[in-house]
C-alpha cells in the first residue's frame, strides 16, 4: 500500500529530506549541504541519495511511496513545476519538477518553501481548524503563506504571497530585495540582530556587551532572554514586537484571516512573543469592536515544517 511521501526542503545552505506518512507522521529525516555551484542536477541527486538511504534505513520499499514533494526558496510556479527565480540557489526558469521526476523515478510536486511550510501547518499543525489563515515564518528574512477558503493562494505564476516585502516604512531600512522599508527589514530575525548591534553602539553600559564579549554572538534568542534583565534589550524587543505586529495588522486588514500562525526561529519564544503580538493585533485591526478577532498562534511543526509541508503537496 502506498502510504509514504518523500518531503524535501531546499535551502541555501542545506537540503533537508524526510520520509513522511500520509497522516503527517515523520518516519525519518536527514540533511546534506546544498551543492549550489554544481547546478540543479546535483541538487536532485542529493535528494535521491538521501531519500534512498532514508527509505532503506526505515525498511520501506519504493513501491510504498506516493511521490516526492519539494519546497524551494524563491519564486516557484507550482503548476508548471518550475523555479522561476531563486537567487540564493542560482536558479532561473528551472523545470525542477521534470528534472527531479526523471532522476527520482517518482511523481514530483514543487512549491515555494514558505508555502510548503504553510500547507504543512494548515494540514497537520495548529492551522487544522481554519479555512482562512496566514502563516508567517520569522527567520533571517520573513516568508509566509496564505490560505483562503481552504485553498493556498499563490498569485499569478506562483509569485504572490511575498509578505516580507510589503512596505512598512517609506524610505526606511534597506532590505535585501533592493527596496527600502520592507516588513522584512524591520521584523525578521536578521533585522532584530542588526537593530540590536546598532543600538548597542549608543549604549556602552548595556549588559548586552558582556554577553557579546563572552559568546561573540548576538542572536534573537539571546536578545529576548536579555530583555528580562537589560533596559536596552527590553526596549529593542518591545520595538520589534510593535514592528512585527504592525505588519500583521496590515495583513489582517487585507485578508481578515481566522488565524495568523507564527513559525521560524523566533517563534520558539512562545508566549513571550505570541501574547503581546496577539494583544496588539486585536487592539489595532480595522473595526475591532464590530468584526471578528484574529487568533495569533505559535506554529506546531517546528524544524520539520518544511519537510512535512513539502510532503503535504501530495495530501488531499
Amino acid at each position: 500500500m502506498k502510504n509514504y511521501i518523500i518531503g524535501a526542503d531546499i535551502g541555501g545552505s542545506y537540503i533537508k529530506c524526510g520520509v513522511v506518512k500520509y497522516d503527517g507522521e515523520v518516519v525519518a529525516t536527514g540533511k546534506a549541504p546544498t551543492p549550489i555551484e554544481t547546478g540543479v542536477e546535483s541538487i536532485v541527486r542529493v535528494i535521491k541519495k538521501m531519500s534512498d538511504k532514508l527509505l532503506s534505513d526505515a525498511g520501506i520499499t519504493k513501491g510504498c511511496v506516493i511521490g516526492v514533494g519539494i519546497g524551494s526558496a524563491g519564486a516557484v510556479d507550482s503548476r508548471k513545476g518550475e523555479v522561476c527565480f531563486a537567487a540564493n540557489l542560482i536558479m532561473d526558469r528551472v523545470p525542477l519538477a521534470s528534472i527531479a521526476e526523471e532522476t527520482l523515478d517518482l511523481p514530483v510536486k514543487i512549491a515555494n518553501d514558505a508555502n510548503c511550510a504553510c500547507i504543512g501547518e494548515w494540514k497537520f499543525g495548529n492551522g487544522r481548524t481554519f479555512s482562512d489563515m496566514i502563516f508567517v515564518t520569522l527567520g533571517t528574512g520573513i516568508g509566509g503563506g496564505i490560505i483562503i477558503g481552504n485553498q493556498l493562494f499563490e498569485g499569478n505564476g506562483g509569485a504572490g504571497g511575498e509578505i516580507g516585502h510589503m512596505l512598512l516604512c517609506k524610505d526606511g531600512r534597506q532590505c535585501s530585495c533592493g527596496r527600502k522599508g520592507c516588513f522584512e527589514a524591520y521584523a525578521s530575525g536578521g533585522a532584530l540582530v542588526r537593530q540590536t548591534l546598532e543600538a548597542m553602539q549608543n549604549d556602552k553600559k548595556s549588559k548586552l556587551w558582556k554577553v557579546l564579549d563572552e559568546s561573540k554572538m548576538i542572536t534573537p534568542k539571546l536578545i529576548f532572554e536579555m530583555s528580562q534583565k537589560d533596559k536596552l534589550a527590553k526596549h529593542i524587543v518591545d520595538d520589534y514586537i510593535v514592528n512585527l505586529s504592525e505588519g500583521l495588522v496590515d495583513l489582517c486588514n487585507i485578508f481578515r484571516p481566522q488565524a495568523i500562525i507564527i513559525g521560524g526561529g523566533i517563534s520558539a519564544q512562545g508566549d513571550r512573543l505570541i501574547e503581546p503580538v496577539k494583544r496588539y493585533v486585536n487592539d489595532h485591526i480595522f473595526a475591532k469592536d464590530s468584526t471578528p478577532s484574529v487568533e495569533v498562534l505559535q506554529a506546531k511543526l517546528g524544524n520539520n515544517a518544511g519537510i512535512i509541508g513539502a510532503a503535504s503537496l501530495f495530501v488531499e
